[in-house]
């Protein structure tokens, strides 16, 4: 093993293992596993600490560590450990960096470029956005922190909850004649997921090819038996990151949470909903308020060049696809700018991860809420920031902008839910308007600036998203579809009820203090 850290713990462990052999007593055997537990505590805290993490991550690891020794040990193995120093992690970078090498495409000379998009993989590249001088300054600030550039000849639907969301899928799959690919968090084998499925398998048999990938985590409970006649059916099938027992320390904290949908490199699908019959709302929760976007035109290059990205690292093992053989094909990336030439404004399609050295969705939604001038609205089922988000929310209300944040009047996580309003207080007494959504679940993830700017994406805004979890949001500059997302802003806040700043205060204190207890969690939430 080349990582010190493993093979500490491996000689550690063969230790344990051979004091238990030699030893007969069942006090000397208990006084070697707590030495050994507070032996390995005290290196991973001096490697916590060695890390120079942030003071709030730091203290939430010491306090898991310190409070349940054993515990702490496990957790950290899982979920603890520098993301850029995991195997799969590199594996994926180096992948990433091959996609732009194969391109053509220096990265110093992307960054280097204005808003035409340099790094575009299909046959010729799109036409440069026309947008206000307001957006084009957001766009390019996202730019030189990272983020890829925005192209015009596209276009763009919001798609309210489930009914809408899927009967656009299910069109789109319907008329595919070249190739089909999928990609969920959480893919169920309910009514909803066989009857997507059924329908992959009646296009496959028809010809079109067919890349169906899911997350090992997420969708855990996909089984062979639902899997194998996608299989027969010549469905190309691949998890990304599976949990297995021998990589369960190295994948299981580092998700894909994407949704992405792409038919015949013309038509795209990402934002908010899996696939399960809870987003139709067949579950506990009662009615899911959810929101995704479906694109057409260069954009959708964009989101087929991330869904290409992760697939050939996940099926890696099983495929051995290259880019080689998707690049400057037309039959997976199109030429159809004529179709949207001289459309309005431009779609930025940011991807973020552990593959990247900031936390790069964090970076974009902070220069998004950098460039508001009015206001600020945000909704998201979870609502753990980091201490640069939590600031800055703060310093944007009492600068005079609208801040809103809309929240779900019933959570699907206690835990999350619980750290979530321990921030509450703080950011109402700044002047936030946080609004509970009726008393059910709201899964959107969305953001609005001064009602001209929008993000729609799989993004939560907590620190899983910004740091840990593969994610992708659509930046949508000056376009049309924006004044639906207002409109759907608005509708959602008539259904929902304002938190009184005063009332809140007074809540109990048995609450209040499990809210603070949660919050020293947060980090690792």
């Amino acid at each position: 093993m080349k990582n010190k850290f493993a093979r500490f713990l491996l000689g550690t462990a063969i230790a344990i293992a051979l004091t238990l052999l030699l030893n007969s007593t069942v006090g000397s055997l208990y006084t070697v596993l707590k030495w050994s537990v507070y032996g390995i505590m005290a290196t991973i805290v001096v490697v916590v600490l060695m890390e120079n993490r942030s003071p709030q991550t730091t203290l939430s690891w010491l306090f898991v560590l310190f409070s349940y020794p054993t515990l702490g040990i496990i957790l950290y193995l899982l979920f603890g450990r520098n993301s850029r120093k995991r195997k799969h992690v590199q594996t994926y970078i180096n992948i990433a960096k091959q996609a732009r090498l194969d391109a053509g495409v220096d990265t110093e000379v992307r960054k280097a470029t204005s808003l035409i998009h340099m790094d575009h993989i299909g046959t010729q590249t799109p036409e440069k956005p026309e947008l206000v001088s307001h957006s084009e300054v957001v766009a390019d600030r996202i730019r030189l922190i990272g983020g890829d550039n925005c192209v015009g000849g596209s276009s763009a639907d919001l798609l309210t909850n489930g009914d809408e969301t899927f009967n656009a899928i299910r069109t789109a799959i319907a008329e595919a004649a070249h190739h089909i690919h999928v990609q969920y968090y959480i893919y169920r084998s309910d009514r909803l997921g066989t009857e997507l499925r059924d329908l992959l398998i009646e296009k496959a048999k028809q010809g079109v090819q067919v890349r169906f990938m899911y997350d090992g985590l997420g969708s855990h409970a996909l089984r062979d038996r639902f899997l194998a006649p996608m299989r027969e059916a010549g469905i190309k099938v691949a998890a990304f990151d599976p949990i297995f027992a021998y990589s369960l320390t190295q994948s299981a904290n580092y998700r894909n949470h994407r949704k992405i949908v792409v038919v015949d490199g013309q038509v795209a699908f990402t934002g908010g909903l899996n696939v399960g019959d809870e987003y139709m709302g067949q579950s506990k929760m009662g009615f899911w308020r959810d929101s995704h976007l479906r694109i057409e035109g260069y954009a959708v290059h964009d989101l087929h060049r991330i869904f290409l990205q992760d697939w050939i690292y996940a099926a890696s093992r099983t495929y051995k696809e290259t880019w080689k053989q998707f690049m400057h094909n037309e039959d997976y990336f199109p030429n159809h700018l004529a179709d949207y030439k001289g459309s309005k404004g431009g779609i930025q399609i940011i991807p973020g991860g552990p593959n990247y050295k900031d936390a790069k969705m964090r970076d974009v939604f902070l220069s998004l809420m950098a460039g508001a001038k009015e206001s600020i609205w945000i909704t998201t089922p979870y609502f753990v920031p980091d201490q640069e988000t939590l600031t800055f929310l703060q310093l944007a209300a009492s600068s005079g902008i609208d801040v809103r944040i809309l929240y779900p009047g019933k959570s699907d996580s206690l835990l999350s839910d619980q750290a979530s309003q321990s921030y509450f207080a703080v950011l109402l007494a700044h002047g936030v308007q946080i609004y509970r959504y009726k008393e059910n679940f709201t899964h959107a993830k969305m953001m609005l600036i001064d009602g001209k700017i929008a993000s729609v994406g799989t993004a939560n805004m907590d620190i899983r998203s910004f740091r840990l979890n593969y994610e992708v949001t659509a930046i949508l500059y000056d376009m049309p579809v924006i004044d639906d997302i207002l409109y759907s802003f608005y509708e959602d806040f008539k259904c929902s009820t304002p938190i009184n700043p005063r009332e809140f205060v007074h809540r109990k204190v048995s609450k209040r203090i499990v809210e603070s207890l949660t919050r020293l969690l947060s980090p690792l939430l």
